[in-house]
This record gives structure tokens, sequence and C-alpha cells, in this order.
């Protein structure tokens, strides 16, 4: 849930060998000295030609990129409060995870997981965030999904996006959020989902759960996925539910990205990830709303416009003509 974006350092950005200069809050400086510390146990990046810079857009964690002697890397400095409000899995889950999808070339290599300041270090790639212009990257998108579903690793947890609501939702509400007089409307809508969709876990395989924006890289030209704080075992269509949902696809795209994962037209698969992006939104909302209740957050993310777009992507497919149809053609 980080979507920081990873860009290629410009000199004045990290011209500092010490960090950002100026004043600094509190914060930043907690943030620069575990960054310190981090680099002090990583061999090769604790001498004086250490340079780094704050990756903007972390919406969990602080995020910096590092250079020493050519090399660079990713320090993410984990925030442990989001495990303890049912947001993200515990980090070394989180880690597993991480590596495993390295090591098979969807992920960034993990360099290493420090313990104290608890940090997990990727190698850095460069590239830019996917350009979703044109025809061609749905179905790249498709075949770099499947190539992680099919990969055959087996992440550390699984992953249902309905029991990850409650959690989440139960934990926003325990924290004073409030919910809209919908709510149980759309609560009763999400169980029907739920319950066509009928997630099983003998069927599930790794799956990414954030595929969005900037977790979406063309590096060397290639696609990989970063940021696997929210990955699991899952259903293959949660994922491309997710895609499409965060990427607001219309239907005609939602069918490329079907025909282009399935490699045929499959009406079906078509109607379990529109189902699934619903699951993906309703998920969003019990997200969001927990990380509006947080003390220890990061100032430039807007979780309060994230709430907002997921509401407002759920309504409008929950509303969708087609919505009865969509149950009866993905039921099993």
């Amino acid at each position: 849930m980080d979507h920081a974006t990873l860009t290629p350092p410009t000199p004045d950005e990290v011209a500092a060998p010490s960090g950002t200069v100026g004043e600094a809050s509190a914060e930043e400086l907690q943030a620069q000295s575990d960054i310190r510390a981090v680099l002090a146990q990583l061999p090769g990046f604790d001498g004086p030609d250490t340079v780094w810079r704050w990756l903007s857009g972390g919406g969990a964690h602080k995020n910096f990129l590092v250079r020493a002697g050519g090399e660079q890397v990713v320090v993410k400095l984990w925030n442990r409060m989001w495990e303890g409000v049912a947001v993200v899995p515990p980090a070394p889950i989180v880690f597993h995870n991480t590596r495993l999808a390295g090591d098979v070339g969807v992920g960034a290599p993990v360099v290493a997981v420090i313990q104290e300041p608890l940090a997990l270090v990727i190698d850095f790639l460069p590239g830019q965030v996917m350009d979703q212009s044109g025809d061609n990257w749905i179905p790249r998108l498709a075949a770099k999904a499947r190539e992680l579903h099919d990969s055959g690793v087996r992440f550390a947890n699984d992953y249902n996006p309905f029991a990850e609501s409650r959690k989440m939702f139960a934990v926003a509400h325990h924290r004073g959020v409030g919910s809209p007089d919908d709510f149980p409307d759309l609560e009763r809508e999400i169980a029907r989902v739920e319950q066509v969709l009928d997630l099983r876990v003998n069927e599930f395989v790794p799956c990414h759960n954030d595929l969005y924006g900037a977790n979406i890289l063309e590096s060397g030209g290639a696609l990989r996925l970063i940021d696997y704080d929210l990955s699991g075992m899952g259903d293959r269509c949660y994922d491309l539910g997710f895609a499409s949902a965060y990427g607001e696809m219309d239907l005609d795209q939602i069918n490329r990205l079907c025909e282009s994962y399935v490699g045929a037209v499959d009406e079906r698969t078509v109607a379990r990830t529109r189902l699934c992006a619903i699951a993906a939104n309703w998920a969003s909302v019990g997200l969001w709303k927990v990380a509006l209740s947080m003390a220890d957050t990061n100032d430039d993310y807007d979780y309060a416009g994230e709430l907002a777009s997921s509401r407002r992507r759920l309504r409008a497919a929950l509303d969708a003509d087609d919505f009865g149809d969509l149950l009866q053609r993905a039921r099993r």
C-alpha cells in the first residue's frame, strides 16, 4: 500500500550526505536517525559517500532511495503500527513474500532485512510507472499478473478481501471512525458478492493484491510489480479486479484484460473479475477508514481522497445495470 514512486535521483536531491537540509520536524529527524542506523548495518552503504533522499507517496512506511559507489537501493523503514490495526500482515510475512516475488523476477530483489530499526532493503529498479496509454499495456499487465500467479511460489499467508475487510471495519469502529448511513445496505450487497464468489483456499495462488499506479513499474523493457504489503495467497481474479478498479477500466478494457489473462473470451472470468473489483473497493474503504484514524501517518498522502474514490467506485459498481446478471454469470 506504499505506492512510493521510484524515480532516478537528480544531483540536487542527493547533494547532502546527511540526508535533507534545512529545518526538519521531529518525525523527519527520527527517520533520518533510523536511516543512518540502517545504513550503518548495510555493507557498501555505510561509508561517507552514501547519499539518500526520501521518496514521496509512501502510504504506510517511510521510503528512502540510497546511493553509494554507483549502487542504489530502496530502504523501507517499517511502521509496525499498521500491523496492529489489521491493515498489513506481520513484517516477517511481508518480507518473505517480497523475497519470493523478487526471486522469480516479478518483484525487486531483496538486498537485506535489518532488524533494528526494522527495515526492508530492496534493489532499486530504474524506470518509471507503467504507461497506460495505447493498447499494449493491458495484455502486458495481464501477462505479468499471470506470471506471478503461475510462479509456483508459496506466500506465507492467505488473503480473503471479505475477511480482511471485516477486521478493518471493526478496527475503524473501535477507533471512533464513523460509517455512512448507507453502510448496512452496502454490507448486504457485499454479502451477496461474497456468497457468489465463494473464494476457496485450495484454489489460491500468489497474488499481489495492490496492483495499481506506482506499484507497476516499467524497468529494463519489462514490467515489475513492487510493494507486497498486502500480498498473499488469493483468488486469481482478485488481482485482475483490483487492477481494473483502481485503473478505472471500462468494460471493454476489462474484457481485454481477462481475455489476455485467460487466452480466450471467458464471460465467467469477466464476471468474477468485476465482482472482485467490488471486493477490492470494499476492502479499500476499510483500509482508508483505518488510515484516517492513525496518528502516525504520512502527511503527503491523501487518505481522505483515497477513501472517497473507493466509495465512489464501489457505489458505481453496485449500481451497474447488469449487477444482477454478474451475480448469475459468476456463480460456480
